[in-house]
């Protein structure tokens, strides 16, 4: 028998943080404000978001972060 196979990697949750302020239409520089970060920080959570998500691009993201009820 074969174990199952594994399922999408859970977004930490300053990933989630930083899908929250793309869904809020904010722009890196106003997430890293908010969430005391360099939007060079921003944009390493959200590349790594958009691979554990598999999207291309922010607003492919918020669709499948709200498809999955990750944010609402």
């Amino acid at each position: 028998m074969r174990p199952p196979e594994p399922g999408p990697a859970p977004l930490t949750k300053r990933e989630i943080e930083v899908l929250i302020g793309m869904s809020n239409g904010r722009s890196n520089a106003q997430i890293g404000a908010e969430l005391f970060l360099s939007e060079d920080t921003v944009k390493t959570h959200a590349r790594r978001l958009f691979r554990k998500l598999g999207a291309k691009d922010r607003a492919q993201a918020v669709a499948i972060g709200l498809r999955r009820g990750l944010i609402r």
